[in-house]
């Protein structure tokens, strides 16, 4: 490997060079690595920040022509050295929408027509007066306060003591058949475990209703907003989740349901096991039956239930993880999940065609790197008004 060009080299440079990031890929070239340290002392902070974004890249693999690669990867390095590179660097770890080939990593993305989009600003308003904080409402009238960006909420066996963030507890006293409400505004996360075992994760805006313990022949929670459900098997007290839209019984399973009280349409998305759902609209319609990585949908006012495949589930259920991932992803969509995750208000203001996305979006980071990754994948460009963003092209 040549490294005598090295002394004048940028993150940026490190980045593009197909030698370095080789080397940085193997686990076995560690004392390689540190000797280029040595080597360029002067050099540390842009090399040790490159390694950090190449290792941070999280890489999907798309199948597209070797010419059509070739063309997007050329687009990317003939940019003028500016603020694009600046971006790209800055930002690749937060925002990652890349396709593999070999070392060589390369950004895809497909248009199609949309026109005038917007996101509704209400998205980003908070659960329950305004609250910041998520709340445990108890049964007996206790309220307690979770200020942190992400709780965690546990019950015992009878639902008499719950452990909160593993360190608070808090005692209900006898279970009174009364019930309990998680609520969590836009901005937090949650999750919950309940008095049988399952675990319920909160996305941002949800609210999940649920009794401290299940003591009669079912186990039923309402949700609102959304939830990830991994369901604890009890084949003696079948387990039932109702929304504003539908009610489902669940057969053993892990699933996504998103059913936001200001979103059009309800989902639910099968990851594993068994579920059957019935709309709210039509007591008489049929239940109707989902198998793993079928998507089921209900738009508000319809009793029909319909049904699609989907091709992966990680598209609905990363969230749970701290990151976003997609595949031909609408953009209104997508920023629309991250005004609800980072609690701000997104619109987009656009008579052009705007860009269908693929990739993963890492939330870990403050509300602009993300905001400036997706601007940069997108084709589009963003600006602060007040207390809102406003993207366009």
């Amino acid at each position: 490997m040549k490294t005598e060009c090295f002394a004048n080299y940028t993150s940026e440079d490190f980045i593009l060079d197909n030698d370095f990031r080789e080397l940085v890929q193997n686990p076995d070239e560690a004392e390689k690595l540190k000797d280029l340290i040595e080597t360029f002392p002067e050099k540390r902070y842009e090399i040790n920040q490159a390694i950090e974004i190449i290792r941070g890249l999280r890489v999907m693999k798309f199948q597209q022509t070797n010419d059509r690669k070739e063309e997007l990867w050329q687009k990317i390095i003939t940019k003028p050295r500016t603020k694009f590179q600046l971006t790209f660097i800055k930002y690749a770890a937060a925002i990652l929408f890349l396709i593999a080939s070999g070392s060589t990593f390369y950004f895809f993305n497909v248009k199609i027509p949309k026109s005038n989009l917007a996101i509704d600003n209400n998205s980003a308003k908070v659960l329950a007066s305004n609250e910041n904080d998520v709340l445990l409402v108890l049964s007996n009238g206790k309220t307690v306060t979770i200020s942190s960006k992400k709780s965690t909420v546990k019950y015992t066996n009878n639902g008499s003591v719950i452990m909160v963030n593993d360190t608070k507890i808090v005692g209900q006293g006898v279970n009174d058949g009364g019930l309990n409400k998680m609520i969590v505004p836009y901005g937090k996360r949650s999750t919950v475990t309940l008095s049988d075992g399952t675990n319920v994760w909160l996305n941002s805006g949800s609210t999940l209703i649920f009794p401290s313990a299940f003591n009669g022949q079912s186990r039923e929670v309402q949700l609102i907003g959304e939830g990830f459900f991994d369901v604890a098997h009890n084949k003696e007290k079948p387990f039932y989740v109702k929304t504003d839209a539908f009610k489902m019984k669940v057969y053993g399973t892990r699933f996504d349901i998103q059913s936001y009280t200001q979103d059009n349409a309800s989902s639910v998305i099968l990851v594993e096991g068994r579920v059957s759902m019935k709309s709210n609209e039509d007591i008489y319609e049929k239940e109707v039956f989902l198998t793993p990585n079928q998507r089921a949908t209900i738009v508000d006012g319809s009793p029909r239930v319909e049904i699609d495949n989907i091709i992966n589930t990680e598209d609905y259920t990363s969230w749970t993880e701290g990151y976003l991932s997609f595949s031909n992803e609408d953009i209104t969509h997508l920023l629309k999940q991250v005004s609800r995750y980072y609690n701000v208000n997104i619109d987009i203001v656009t008579t052009k065609d705007v860009d269908r996305i693929f990739g993963k979006l890492d939330l870990k980071d403050d509300i602009e790197k993300v905001l400036d990754g997706i601007s940069f994948i997108s084709n589009t460009k963003y600006k602060k008004i007040g207390n809102r963003y406003e993207f366009y092209q």
